[in-house]
Order: C-alpha cells, then sequence, then structure tokens
C-alpha cells in the first residue's frame, strides 16, 4: 500500500467539451470549430480529449506530427478530418493515405513533393509571424498546380491576436484576403487565419474555420467576451508545519527570510512535478476549511525539487495541518493566475506539468 502523500492532477474532461461547445455557440453555425490537440492535448491525453470532443460534434483536429495524427486515428473514426501542422516527407505518404490524413503544406518544397499524389492538403501561408509557412510572394509560383490538387484550407496564423487593437491583426488579414482572392480565381477554397484569440477579433476574422487551443483547456484569452471554464486543479498533502522565528531563512540560497516569527507548511510537490521556480517567494498555495472558505498561503523561498513551503501564520491551524490537502491550482486559482505569478504564459504552466511521471496520480472527470 503506498502513500498518498503524492500530488494529483485532477483533469475535467466535461469542461473541456463545455469549452468546445461555447465556442460552437459562439461562432456563426457556417464557421466549423476544430480542436488542436497537439502536444498529447497540452499534456491532458489527447485520445481521450479527442474522443470526448468527437463525440461532443467537433469532426476536425490538428496535430504537430503524423505519429500523434495516427495516435488519436485510433479513437477517431474516419469521419473526422486530422491535419498535421509541421513537418513533411515523401516517406509521409503512404501513411497519410492510409490514415486518411491531411498534410499542412509549409513551403514551395513541400508542396512540390506532395503534388500529384492525390494527397488532401492544407495550404499554411506566412502572412507575418515569421515561423514556418509559404512566403505570401509564392503565391504566383504555386497557383499553376494548386488547381488540380485536393486542397481543404488555405490558412494562417496571426501572431497578435490576443491583443484586439493590434494593426498588425488587419496587416495580416489584408494579405491573407490578397492571397486568397487570387487563389479563388482559379478555384473554390475555404480558408481560416484564427486560432482561439483570433476566433473573437469578430466574425471576419472567423472565415471558413477556427482552430480552438488553448480556451479548449481553460486558459483565458478575452474572458469579458467569453469566459473559458477551469480545466485542471492540481492537490497535494501537506508534511510537516511548524514555525519559525524572525531573521530565519527559508530553503536553497534562504531566497526568503522571516520578518516575523512565521508558522511555515511543507507541501509534497516541486519542480520535478512542474511547478516552475519562477513561482519562488511569488506563487500562492491554497488551503480549504471544512466549510469550503479559501485562504492563500504565499510561497516562500526557493520551489525544490519535490517540496514547496509556505505562510499559513494567518490561516487555522486545522485548514495547514499535517495530512491536510493543499491545492496548488483549481478554480480560484488558476493556470493563468500561475503564470502571472510566475512570469510564465499559461500554455508553458500547462504543458510544462509532469502528467506521465510515476509522482503524479492523474484523475478524470468524465
Amino acid at each position: 500500500m503506498f502513500s498518498t502523500n503524492y500530488p494529483s492532477i485532477h483533469i475535467n474532461i466535461i469542461a473541456i467539451r463545455d469549452n468546445y461547445l461555447a465556442i460552437r455557440d459562439y461562432v456563426s453555425p457556417s464557421v466549423v470549430v476544430s480542436a488542436v490537440v497537439k502536444a498529447n492535448a497540452y499534456g491532458l491525453n489527447s485520445k481521450i480529449v479527442s474522443d470526448c470532443l468527437y463525440d461532443a460534434g467537433c469532426r476536425d483536429f490538428w496535430v504537430a506530427y503524423l505519429n500523434e495524427a495516427i495516435d488519436i486515428r485510433s479513437v477517431l473514426p474516419y469521419d473526422a478530418n486530422i491535419y498535421v501542422l509541421q513537418g513533411f516527407d515523401s516517406c509521409d505518404i503512404d501513411l497519410l493515405k492510409q490514415y486518411r490524413i491531411t498534410q499542412v503544406i509549409n513551403s514551395i518544397e513541400e508542396f512540390n513533393v506532395a503534388k500529384n499524389h492525390g494527397l488532401d492538403l492544407v495550404l499554411f501561408f506566412d502572412t507575418g509571424l515569421s515561423r514556418l509557412g509559404i512566403r505570401g510572394n509564392d503565391i504566383d509560383v504555386l497557383l499553376p498546380d494548386i488547381k488540380n490538387e485536393n486542397v481543404s484550407y488555405v490558412i494562417s496564423h496571426l501572431a497578435c491576436s490576443e491583443d484586439m487593437y493590434s494593426p498588425y491583426n488587419l496587416k495580416q488579414k489584408k494579405l491573407f484576403d490578397e492571397i486568397l482572392l487570387k487563389i479563388s480565381e482559379i478555384k473554390s477554397i475555404k480558408a481560416g487565419i484564427s486560432a482561439s484569440g483570433g476566433t473573437f477579433l469578430g466574425p471576419e476574422y472567423q472565415y471558413d474555420i477556427v482552430r480552438i487551443g488553448k480556451f479548449l483547456y481553460g486558459i483565458q484569452v478575452f474572458p469579458e467576451i467569453l469566459k473559458s471554464k477551469n480545466v485542471v486543479s492540481i492537490r497535494t498533502k501537506v508534511l510537516q508545519k511548524y514555525s519559525i522565528p524572525i531573521g530565519e531563512g527559508v530553503g536553497y540560497g534562504f531566497t526568503f527570510k522571516a520578518s516575523r516569527n512565521t508558522k511555515i507548511a511543507v507541501v509534497s510537490i516541486g519542480y520535478a512535478d512542474g511547478i516552475k521556480r519562477a513561482l519562488s517567494n511569488s506563487g500562492k498555495i491554497l488551503f480549504y476549511n471544512n466549510n469550503g472558505e479559501l485562504y492563500k498561503a504565499p510561497i516562500l523561498g526557493s520551489v525544490s525539487m519535490d517540496l514547496l513551503t509556505c505562510d499559513v501564520t494567518t490561516i487555522p491551524d486545522d485548514c495547514t495541518c499535517i495530512g491536510h490537502e493543499a491545492v496548488l491550482l483549481d478554480d480560484n486559482y488558476t493556470i493563468d493566475d500561475m503564470a502571472a505569478e510566475s512570469g510564465n504564459i499559461p500554455l508553458e504552466i500547462l504543458t510544462g506539468l509532469n502528467y506521465r511521471s510515476s509522482r503524479m496520480h492523474i484523475n478524470y472527470y468524465m
């Protein structure tokens, strides 16, 4: 029998489904709401997430690599469309056909390898993000061959979509529209430029498809427009509790020294579990009493590999006794909150949690 002191992650699959349905209700009925499930659904298990979203009506899924696509095809019927965003070689052609997977083409070189093989393709144009993508001024080179290919969508990606007033959004949109206009002169085409952020910039940014990632997983984009439900919570236990006098240091390097007599609670979790060291002396640990009242304890000192220490001086003793539950993420202290206090972005917090470790117990609520 193992001790129950090790930390656990609780993943609310129903909340992911509800976030998908909320976006679907928000956009026009003609707009396809697709799900980004790359990086193992941002760490939350791409098979479980994809299966849930398929049951909710989602039929379009985006991954980064072909092996991810093949992995989720095992739970997705063949009427579901799976798109591979990056990396293509001629040796992939047979697998793309076998598993009915659509390849995203990011360069003229990739297009020349893919053409004339009867593949389903998506053309990705870089309109200003300056990462992967066909250069906008290369469209004229591609036009003669595009007509004969099975192009599901022409897409791009906004660099500043989470700034509603950024002039770069309109700049990228104008370039994208110019590319679409040229293609439309030779064939009918469907298009998409927006991920979660761009979806809220208005109907003119939604086109035929939107690619929803972070909103699905409880990360806020424009909560004043539509709020995403929290998906992830992390719980652990208090291992030890004691008091230190004024002037005594806490943790490696004594980055915290007590300015008063301080009660310390030591909890069982650390950076080996994906808790960022940047939360040292800045993050919070949550405690609840039997009536559900919330108390927030500041993290003191450096985040260690396996342990955190926090200040529970002003918190009732019955909330912080040895064996009591300590909460690192929940509806009252979300990934967005943790990211703000650690100087990270929410996606780095979410994907950085150590889901596969035997140190961490995973629970799914379905």
